[in-house]
């Protein structure tokens, strides 16, 4: 979706979180990131108003310096008020008057899937990627994914019955083992478990800001990170996530029951006041390398 880090709950800013979870085994640790109803509470659709302090201070800002930074992100201010014709229209002029950006085509990828042109938006995401594979913090290779889905569905309303749109698949075991193939990323090679979760959490926090339960796209997202939480991450998210899918459209099986029992089961479980342990938490951002030492003099 567009880039609107200041807007939107990523786990690029999760460096001053610190919060304890708890794995399937009743183990606490530190996700440093929200966990639990607090990660899904901001999970819902909002409009910005005309009154917003952010938009009179983007408009201002376009107005006094009509740059590429300040249109690109007047271009996002009409997408948060929902003027998506306008978007539209805005976006191709600033791809003229400043070609070749990756925010660009991104945002020309969201609103165009936003006003119902699937297709065409999956030609700009793809343009977006091959400009900058890092863009969205390299997980517009989901964004990809969701919009070659919504293509399929168009044709066959039954396409996501039994698949994944993330491309990953889980064992119908109480706590499945994490899977072990996973999906390419932007630039073609597959993605880590760390970057399989960072792209879920980063995609559907701003999906889950313009698309309205029920929606069966979001539903198949939220059921895959749920359990990707479940097999490696706090069991807490799981929970939330689950019942947020089943907000979205997902049928509460049998399957899910089980594993929200055990859930429930782990946590009632786990000590009141626990210390954390030092374990690996198989779906986190691995820490990053230490800087190699000095050399000795």
């Amino acid at each position: 979706m567009a880039a609107l880090a200041l807007l939107s709950l990523a786990p690029a800013a999760a460096a001053c979180i610190n919060t304890v979870g708890t794995d399937y085994t009743g183990r606490k640790f530190h996700p440093n990131w929200y966990i639990g109803t607090e990660l899904t509470s901001s999970m819902r659709p909002y409009k910005v108003g005309p009154d917003d302090i952010w938009v009179k201070h983007t408009i201002e800002r376009a107005l006094k310096s009509p740059g590429f930074d300040t249109l690109n992100d007047l271009g996002v201010v009409l997408i948060r008020q929902g003027k998506y014709s306008r978007a539209i229209e805005h976006f191709l002029t600033v791809e003229r008057l400043f070609p070749g950006h990756a925010q660009t085509a991104a945002n020309l990828g969201t609103v165009l899937e936003l006003s119902g042109h699937d297709r065409v938006a999956l030609r700009w995401i793809r343009i977006g990627m091959k400009r900058d594979p890092n863009e969205h913090y390299r997980t517009e290779w989901l964004h990809a994914r969701i919009l070659e889905a919504k293509a399929e569905m168009a044709t066959d309303p039954n396409y996501l019955k039994g698949r994944s749109i993330a491309g990953v698949s889980f064992s119908d075991d109480v706590v499945p083992p994490l899977p072990t193939k996973l999906p390419a990323g932007n630039d073609g090679r597959p993605v880590a478990l760390w970057q399989l979760n960072f792209a879920l959490s980063y995609q559907l926090s701003e999906r889950t800001t313009f698309v309205a339960a029920p929606d069966p796209v979001v539903a198949n997202l939220l059921m895959d990170w749920a359990t990707l939480n479940l097999a490696g991450g706090p069991v807490e998210n799981a929970a939330a996530l689950y019942d947020l899918a089943v907000r979205y459209g997902a049928p509460r099986d049998a399957l899910m029951d089980r594993r929200q029992a055990h859930v429930r089961e782990v946590l009632a479980k786990a000590d009141k006041e626990p210390k954390p342990a030092d374990i690996a938490c198989g779906i986190c951002e691995p820490p990053p390398e230490a800087p190699p030492a000095p050399p000795k003099r």
